[in-house]
């Protein structure tokens, strides 16, 4: 068996830990996917600690409430953080956080994924995990694995994801659904397949996906949207019904054919290649998975053929429904539907471009620009695109170099304006003042004086 090393940010928790538990007559283990990750040369973190009395001098239920307690005591440590119903605390060690449990097993209402639990033996505990390799014990008075399930060793060793009892597969995925997208990220994240029952329980059960929380699902995709690849875990969820459930408006883009003046591929297969040539900037890679949703809305047929019309206006509405579905914050909405909306606009440009266009198309895009040449490259491979953006990105580039890209502050105020032309406030006043900032873009670079001779005609 492979020699465990604790990694050095954690040997003083360790330490602690392990010197505390001995002193006080309990057994403490490090369980979870901290030991898978050290078995695979992987940089662990959510170190959970499990706490057993070792003979019941104490509360078996509070025993990592009252070893977290203990331990805080002895190193003049914050106060835990305790959760009651579940029998654990949080506390932090050195600057990390570590949690404490108990050895549990779980009972779940048919309509909730969040279980009511019970002190349990280890292996119980073992059994009601979701995978074998995360149900793997390190024993820390000496350092022994512990492997209950008889299957997480070797499955490490063969990597693949199998759930703890296979018996029991549909239950454990029914009892909680959020699993089956935990199997779908961790085999991406691992490279390791899913075992063929396992991957069968997660097809029969992906409906149940409905009891899971908005903000549950949200944070799974965004751990699989910054992997390498993330567009594998999208296959992966098609395959097993469950992108359909969570993501519809994705899931109804296989086999969508689109015009072959720019793809070969249908909508759905495109946009992952989209999502792969992104790098991994979470705003970024949520527009390239959302980017081309509203095509199912805006192709249409005429002649029997598949016109175009607005999908990127289309995407960036149905984009914005589903990101307020899955409870995104307002302002990581708003970036990601300006880069859906604004995708198309530099595949736009050409050479007979003025300055004036260049600029106006910078300031449409905002905060945004890179993000939207980035997505507008990656979706767009052709050469002459390529070239397009290029020297678009040239021309910008050019303009800020000669401090002609963006226009200077308000050059006038309204009190100004008031003054310079002795009239009381009205509709004029928005009129000037849209024309003063469209003068701008034309120059950048116009005078106060020059602006006020042009708006002499008009007020």
């Amino acid at each position: 068996m492979k020699m465990i090393s604790i990694p050095k940010r954690y040997e003083s928790i360790v330490d602690k830990i392990s010197f505390t538990a001995k002193e006080n007559n309990f057994d403490a283990y490090v369980v979870g996917g901290f030991v898978r990750d050290l078995f695979l040369d992987r940089e662990p973190k959510d170190m959970d600690i499990m706490i057993c009395p070792k003979d019941g001098s104490m509360n078996g239920r509070l025993a990592g409430v009252n070893f977290s307690k203990i331990l805080a005591n002895k190193y003049k440590l914050r106060e835990p953080v305790i959760f009651e119903k579940f029998g654990t605390s949080k506390l932090f060690i050195d600057n990390e956080e570590v949690e404490f449990v108990m050895p549990r097993k779980e009972y779940y209402d048919s309509n909730s994924r969040n279980p009511d639990t019970q002190l349990a033996s280890l292996e119980q505990d073992a059994l009601r995990r979701d995978f074998t390799v995360n149900a793997l014990f390190l024993r820390l008075s000496d350092m022994k694995i512990l492997d209950l399930t008889s299957g997480g060793l070797n499955d490490i060793k063969n990597k693949i994801i199998r759930v703890t009892d296979i018996s029991s597969a549909e239950v454990i995925f029914r009892q909680d659904p959020l699993r089956i997208l935990r199997a779908v990220r961790q085999s991406l994240q691992l490279e390791f397949s899913i075992d063929a029952d396992t991957y069968n329980a997660m097809k029969n059960s992906a409906e149940r996906i409905s009891i899971v929380s908005p903000e549950r699902v949200r944070d799974e995709l965004n751990k699989i949207l910054v992997e390498q690849a993330p567009s594998q875990a999208f296959v992966v969820m098609y395959e097993v019904n469950l992108l359909r459930e969570i993501l519809p408006e994705l899931a109804r883009l296989k086999n969508l054919e689109q015009s072959v003046k720019y793809h070969v591929d249908d909508v759905f297969t495109h946009t992952l290649k989209v999502l792969d040539r992104t790098r991994n900037d979470i705003v970024l890679r949520m527009a390239a998975l959302l980017h081309d949703i509203g095509k199912f809305v805006a192709y249409k047929k005429d002649d029997d053929k598949i016109s175009f019309c607005d999908h990127d206006v289309e995407s960036a509405k149905e984009s914005e429904n589903v990101l307020k579905r899955l409870k995104y914050s307002k302002e990581f909405i708003q970036k990601t539907v300006s880069i859906i909306r604004n995708h198309t606009y530099p595949k736009m440009y050409s050479k007979d471009w003025t300055d004036s266009a260049v600029r106006r198309f910078v300031k449409r895009c905002g905060t945004e620009f890179t993000f939207i040449m980035e997505i507008s490259k990656a979706d767009y491979v052709k050469d002459d695109s390529d070239r397009n953006l290029v020297e678009l990105n040239n021309r910008v580039e050019d303009l800020k170099s000669k401090n002609m890209l963006y226009p200077k502050p308000e050059l006038i105020s309204g009190n100004e304006l008031l003054d310079i032309f002795n009239r009381s406030a009205g509709k004029w006043m928005q009129d000037a003042k849209h024309k003063i900032k469209e003068m701008q873009i034309e120059n950048p670079n116009i005078t106060k004086e020059a602006i006020i001779e042009a708006l002499k005609n008009d007020v």
